[in-house]
């Protein structure tokens, strides 16, 4: 037998000094009782000291982590010490001026410390060091029970402290440590792998001696929003239920792959929002065994869920170039994976070239059955509420507010749920006393010490649900109640502009392209705990936006549900947020979406309606009034489509004018006819037309007529003076072609939003 541990474990150290000082022959021999239990602890250190006797191995892990990092030659130190620089500040989609580098303070990893900063000097890094220390010492004191388990436990380990580390002091500089290293483990193992004698590998150097494989979950959307409205708890558990499916298929089907290929974690590159990416060896069963779990993928989910989802998967072959041409690698694996789409369930639906007739047939037992009422596509007896799926999914929904950790097992256990295959998961509050293979700790939330034989690694989750003050989780009907105004909910839906241009091409700079799969696998990881991270931290943390319901948040966009009051202030914060998560880059924009509905009507119906708003934002903007602006970068709210400084001026000035409407100062008639005069002023904006200046008189003799006692008063009150001002702005040189008045184009829909926000109180 191949030792390959030994190999693939000095890859991980290959840079670890960077984080522990002393270096990895001392790590070694420090830990060496505990390695000793997965490895020859002693070829290890001949590996690490390049001895010659095993100068082609040592060659071999080199050649990993060169490979991982994808330098050129080495120039000027540039990296402030070893704080991670952050690889936002080089993205660029136009031929603009640089964005200053920011850098990552060095903390154990926590959403909040995901923000780079402008420092100005060295940090030390002994804290993190120190803690990386400590995990060490667990896990000799209670060592894990396998190769694999530890592995897992290693890779947190790394993951929680060298995060913020930078991999290099030259044009690695944005390369995170972690990254660097898990990656150049999973190169040296494809390597490994792929040939039958280790001191042989550079004869396959130039080949393609590794897969890399991609999934995607079609029909998400109508998926998770397809629940008809039964009862307003049941469709609020199974909402949540079917939007954690997404990403639990997703995770069972990984460990499905690195558990055919006998890989561990750290192969899993990226899974997230439905999609994972794995490096794989490509050896020589590799296509059998994919196309094997692929025709299995298809029969599950074409007769568990009647061909409405699917899982699509593609792979590529990889070598040097694909992996430090990365980005170009996954712009060609992704038109794979859209071919691949296009003929969804052929494995099951064709047979021997023909469409396979019986296979379209999904249930021939008819009798006694009827539609489930919820997903209104499965059958269910006549007597029964809901169908299977949708009775096991309104469980777990139930079980999801006081789920702190995912247990995985590849055999049925009690109390699990079945995903896919022989593949179950349980959902628990504390740590669960059964063999798992691997278990997830959900944003790092659980209360009791985790053993360290625990195979335990942190999964960020955008979980946040409301609750009422006896803790109590909070109905559609609830959070709508809550809102200041008028009682409807807000939907917010966003996303980050143009991701997959700068995941393609965002890193090129010049004729270098530095889209290399350890930088682009940086950039991932990042977006996952801004998205899935921080943004459950807001929401669960500030008073203001508490009452708002995670739907989902990860990857790239989100979908929340909250007080229609509160939408537009939570998703003008996001963008702010972003952008400083971004390094300030003008390149790395979000846009969004709030749309206003009741809380009774159908929840797939809002989201279509909230994708569509969004897609107006993207492709649409008013000219008049952003004529450098194509689309993107921008948000749409009470029918208009405003930048995000516009939307944080006319949030102010409807608050304001709401304070006034709701204390009696100013009417609800006055109000009307300034929405009146703003829509005149938009139709003389785009006819051109002298006779719709019309408002222009109007408004000056509304003015004199009905606003005299409020005159009298703009010297005794700053509230009144404050309006009287912004009045009299509105239609100052409003004839103009050549200035737009931007606060009388949206004061439509600004006095719209007072009224909204008093309405009740009124």
């Amino acid at each position: 037998m191949k030792r390959i541990r030994e190999p693939i474990f000095a890859a991980w150290l290959a840079n670890i000094d960077r984080l522990y000082e002393k270096g990895q022959e001392a790590l070694v021999e420090k830990y060496r009782m505990l390695l000793d239990g997965y490895m020859d602890t002693a070829f290890l250190l001949r590996i690490l000291r390049k001895d010659q006797s095993v100068r082609e191995i040592c060659d071999l892990v080199d050649y990993g982590y060169r490979l991982s990092l994808c330098e050129s030659e080495k120039k000027e130190r540039t990296a402030l010490g070893k704080n991670l620089t952050s690889v936002f500040s080089r993205v660029t989609v136009t031929d603009g001026a640089k964005t200053q580098k920011r850098h990552y303070s060095l903390h154990p990893e926590m959403p909040e410390f995901a923000f780079p900063e402008a420092l100005d000097m060295e940090q030390g890094i002994s804290e993190l060091e120190n803690g990386f220390d400590r995990g060490m010492r667990e896990l000799a004191e209670n060592p894990p029970e396998s190769w694999e388990n530890f592995i897992v436990r290693f890779d947190g380990l790394l993951r929680k402290y060298a995060w913020c580390v930078t991999a290099s002091d030259y044009e690695g500089e944005d390369i995170s440590l972690y990254n660097q290293s898990r990656i150049a483990a999973a190169i040296v193992a494809c390597i490994c792998q792929s040939v039958d004698c280790l001191e042989e590998w550079k004869q396959i150097k130039d080949e393609n001696w590794a897969k890399l494989i991609v999934s995607d979950f079609s029909g998400i959307q109508k998926y998770v929003f397809s629940v008809a409205r039964v009862s307003e708890s049941g469709v609020a558990k199974r909402l949540r239920a079917r939007s954690f499916y997404v990403d639990i298929v997703v995770s069972v089907i990984a460990q499905e792959i690195i558990h055919k290929f006998g890989l561990t974690q750290n192969h899993i590159l990226l899974q997230t929002g439905g999609k994972f990416y794995i490096l794989l060896p490509n050896c020589k069963d590799a296509d059998a065994l994919l196309e094997a779990i692929e025709k299995q993928i298809d029969e599950d989910f074409l007769h568990q869920f009647k061909g409405q989802i699917a899982i699509h998967l593609a792979w590529l072959p990889v070598g040097e170039r694909g992996l430090e041409f990365y980005s170009e690698t996954v712009t060609e694996i992704t038109e794979l994976l859209r071919e691949k789409k296009s003929r969804a369930f052929s494995q099951c639906l064709i047979k021997e070239g023909k469409w396979d007739e019986d296979a379209f047939v999904l249930s021939r037992a008819l009798g006694g059955k009827r539609i489930c009422p919820s997903c209104q596509s499965e059958l269910m007896g006549k007597d029964d509420l809901y169908c299977e799926n949708c009775r096991v999914h309104t469980e777990i929904g139930g079980k999801l507010p006081r789920t702190k950790y995912i247990s995985y097992y590849d055999r049925q256990v009690p109390g699990a749920y079945h995903i896919y295959g022989n593949y179950w998961i349980r959902l628990d509050g504390k740590i669960s006393d059964r063999d798992a293979f691997l278990v997830e700790q959900i944003n790092g939330e659980g209360q009791e010490a985790v053993h360290a034989s625990v195979p335990l690694k942190v999964r960020y989750m955008a979980n946040h649900i409301p609750v009422n003050e006896q803790g109590e989780t909070l109905t559609f009907s609830d959070i709508a109640e809550r809102a200041e105004g008028v009682h409807r909910l807000g939907i917010l839906k966003a996303d980050v502009d143009n991701l997959g241009y700068i995941f393609a091409d965002g890193l090129r700079q010049g004729k270098k392209h530095f889209g290399t799969i350890s930088r682009v696998n940086t950039m991932s990881r990042l977006l996952e705990i801004f998205f899935s991270g921080y943004i459950n931290q807001l929401i669960s943390q500030e008073p203001e936006f508490r009452n708002v319901y995670s739907i989902f948040s990860g990857g790239d966009d989100l979908f929340l549900i909250g007080p229609w009051d509160v939408m537009p202030s939570l998703a003008e914060r996001i963008a702010k947020e972003f952008s400083r998560f971004a390094a300030g880059n003008p390149a790395l924009t979000i846009s969004a979406a709030v749309s206003v509905f009741y809380p009774k009507e159908h929840i797939a119906n809002l989201a279509e309606l909230s994708e569509g708003a969004l897609k107006k934002v993207k492709n649409t903007a008013q000219p008049l009034l952003y004529p450098q602006k194509q689309g993107k970068n921008g948000i749409s709210f009470m029918g208009e489509i405003y930048s995000w400084e516009n939307l944080r001026e006319q949030l102010e000035i409807g608050k304001k004018a709401a304070a006034l409407l709701a204390d009696g100062v100013v009417g609800t008639s006055a109000l009307r006819r300034i929405g009146q005069y703003s829509r005149m002023y938009k139709a003389f904006l785009l006819s051109h037309d002298v006779m719709a200046l019309m408002f222009e008189p109007l408004f000056h003799y509304d003015r004199q007529r009905n606003y005299s006692d409020l005159e009298k008063r703009k010297d005794s009150s700053a509230e009144v003076k404050w309006f009287m001002d912004y009045i009299a702005a509105l239609t100052e040189n409003a004839a103009d072609l050549r200035i737009i008045k931007k606060n009388l184009y949206f004061a439509e829909s600004t006095v719209a939003y007072a009224m909204n926000l008093t309405r009740e109180v009124r």
